[in-house]
């Protein structure tokens, strides 16, 4: 390999043109004794270089073969996806939705020759169908906060989070949102937002913070240290609301989630 290092991530020059971030590498090393830390990063590069330069003949077989290992997935926009999958879209500043293709021992993001190949509709319809498929059948659940934890594609379930909303609470409308946090790729936590739960929803953004914050910090599978507000349709789409720094919640509240908490009957300073 050839590589060149800057601050925030590294640029590989041979054998393939790319830029892997430090987020994941990072939390890797973190949980690891210094003297193991230089295979670590050979390793973890190694294999990032793999995933996107290896073979890829099962990505290029039959449609309806590809369709049934196709799933939504997010990603970090620190990562290389940007260099191989132009079509990935941001779903909220730093996290990236993608198709992604399971391997039985790797999960590779499908590339956009992958994507023109087999036809973006219809990958992305799978890929929903698939993931909702990975919903656990088991949570733990205290005050209305709920914590999943399972497969690699735990996290991305808040790409279909009404159905899973709906799947694990019962609730099939929620006209004001959720509380969404995606620590790590095998971890999702969320709050559905009720009227008149005036002592409900700030102590659930406080325990939603934290949970994310200890998860995200003890995962070397990173995805995000935030809170979100997850806006249903028309409006859709996710917001900021802020992180736990250990002592309590930072929040940074946007006019129309303050508005929300308004509605709700809460009073927020």
């Amino acid at each position: 390999m050839r590589v060149v290092v800057h601050s925030d991530h590294v640029e590989v020059i041979h054998p393939e043109p790319l830029e892997l971030g430090f987020e994941s590498l990072s939390a890797t090393l973190a949980s690891a004794p210094a003297g193991q830390w230089p295979d670590l990063v050979d390793d973890h590069f190694r294999r990032a270089i793999a995933l996107v330069t290896g073979d890829s003949s099962d990505v290029e077989g039959p449609t309806e073969v590809v369709l049934q290992r196709t799933y939504l997935r997010l990603a970090t926009s620190d990562s290389s996806v940007s260099e191989v999958a132009s079509y990935a879209d941001e779903i909220t500043p730093g996290l990236l939705r993608v198709l992604a293709f399971d391997r039985p021992d790797s999960i590779m993001i499908m590339r956009d020759e992958d994507v023109e190949r087999h036809g973006f509709d219809r990958l992305y319809d799978a890929g929903m169908e698939n993931l909702a498929g990975e919903l656990p059948e088991e949570y733990l659940e205290a005050d209305g906060v709920y914590y999943l934890q399972g497969s690699d594609y735990v996290g991305s379930l808040v790409l279909v989070i009404p159905w899973v909303i709906e799947a694990v609470t019962g609730v099939a409308d929620a006209p004001h949102g959720a509380l969404v946090a995606m620590p790590a790729r095998d971890q999702f936590v969320f709050h559905v937002l009720r009227d008149r739960d005036t002592a409900g929803v700030l102590a659930a953004l406080d325990e939603v913070g934290r949970i994310t914050a200890e998860c995200h910090a003890n995962s070397a599978y990173q995805l995000s240290p935030r809170v979100y507000w997850w806006r249903p349709m028309p409006v859709g789409g996710l917001e900021t609301v802020g992180h736990h720094d250990g002592a309590g919640m930072v929040t940074y509240y946007s006019d129309d989630f303050e508005d929300v908490l308004f509605t709700l009957g809460l009073q927020h300073s």
